[in-house]
């Protein structure tokens, strides 16, 4: 069974395969994968096995090792494969995929990274989405930390029991000073909301990859079209803080979001949590995923935070998987003895590839993470001030 590869330049039968897999979020469209590579992410790709009846499909982005500091792959024809920023991971058609097809999804995808000249591949998986059965056997799969959700599918009143004391007389504390959230269907504060987005990651300290491009977000807008919402909260004219929301598959996703420096103090974000939550459950979604914290930590703030809205926790997971060993393993230790030769250090251990792993010099300066390893932040660090 040969597998079908479809690039962005396809969007029409990339997305003819993802309504053949009901269960999948925005992470996996085509239009996302095509904003990634403008960002220089890599080339994106979705594998797709056919079976009888049944599908399953993996979005990745491929990117090339020729140039890549440190090593010499040997040619400009390998490459490895990481997911687009968020939460991708492969998708079924059905919820019970029989396990040999499983096996033959993995043995055609097998195929074609060695083919295409793949050492490794890295993604992250969906915390909501079953995934992990369609790629057991192969690599490995890590649980890094949780994220929450509020599930839609309970009454409106028994989502807010669920609410933790001090965030309702927050919210409530809100509504009194006359802050109100609304819905920006034409972006008519977007670019409000950036400026507050950036000011937020340079708060937060966040790396250079949370700080996209401008363009950015008119794009994410265009691309995504009716599935991409945008909340903020207003005093007297004035944003106070907004988030990027996301609507796909009955998930409503949290993306990304930030509060002014001046709101900080009224936590404004409490409310827009609450806000979005009962307009999700207008559109009858089955679950708001708020995601989770700004680093793996069990005592992050942020997850925190979030976890003062609902008891519903998630793995997050990622997988990995090395495909050529012994070409791993080569550059592995050139990038080691490189490190070595320039007194640098690797910063974060539990990076991969290996050989990717950000670097930097003992004691002057902090890790630099940079995307495609197992510990890179998830898509909602904008909030850990309001935690």
């Amino acid at each position: 069974m040969k597998m079908q590869v479809l690039t962005t330049d396809q969007p029409g039968a990339w997305m003819h395969v993802l309504e053949q897999c009901p269960r999948h979020d925005f992470y996996h469209l085509p239009m996302y994968h095509a904003l990634a590579e403008e960002l220089g992410e890599g080339k994106a790709y979705l594998f797709h096995h056919a079976e009888g009846e049944y599908s399953i499909a993996l979005p990745l982005l491929l990117r090339s090792l020729d140039g890549l500091p440190g090593t010499q792959p040997g040619g400009a024809d390998w490459h490895d494969a990481t997911s687009v920023y968020g939460y991708p991971g492969p998708i079924a058609s059905h919820a019970d995929i029989p396990e040999t097809v499983a096996q033959n999804f993995q043995a055609s995808l097998q195929t074609c990274m060695r083919d295409m000249g793949v050492i490794s591949v890295f993604s992250r998986l969906h915390p909501i989405i079953p995934q992990q059965a369609l790629v057991a056997g192969v690599g490995e799969c890590r649980t890094l930390s949780r994220t929450v959700s509020i599930d839609l599918t309970l009454p409106a009143e028994v989502q807010r029991s669920a609410f933790r004391k001090n965030h309702k007389e927050g919210i409530n504390k809100l509504h009194r000073l006359g802050v109100t959230c609304v819905h920006d269907s034409n972006g008519l504060y977007l670019d409000a909301f950036v400026e507050i987005y950036y000011e937020t990651m340079r708060r937060v300290g966040a790396t250079p990859i949370y700080f996209f491009p401008r363009a950015y977000f008119r794009k994410l807008s265009d691309g995504l079209g009716e599935r991409l919402h945008l909340f903020v909260c207003l005093h007297e004219g004035k944003v106070m803080c907004g988030g990027l929301l996301t609507e796909c598959g009955g998930i409503f996703q949290y993306h990304l979001g930030g509060t002014s420096n001046a709101a900080l103090k009224f936590a404004p974000m409490k409310l827009l949590h609450d806000v979005t939550r009962m307009w999700a459950n207008d559109r009858k979604l089955q679950f708001y995923h708020l995601g989770g914290g700004a680093t793996m930590r069990p005592d992050d703030s942020l997850l925190h935070f979030k976890l003062g809205f609902s008891g519903l926790t998630h793995e997050f997971k990622i997988w990995r998987w090395v495909v050529f060993a012994d070409v791993y393993r080569r550059l592995c230790a050139e990038k080691s003895r490189w490190n070595e030769q320039n007194g640098l250090v690797v910063a974060d251990a539990d990076f991969f590839p290996d050989y990717r792993a950000p670097v930097a010099h003992p004691v002057l300066q902090p890790p630099c993470l940079v995307t495609g390893g197992t510990m890179c932040h998830e898509p909602t660090l904008p909030e850990g001030a309001n935690s």
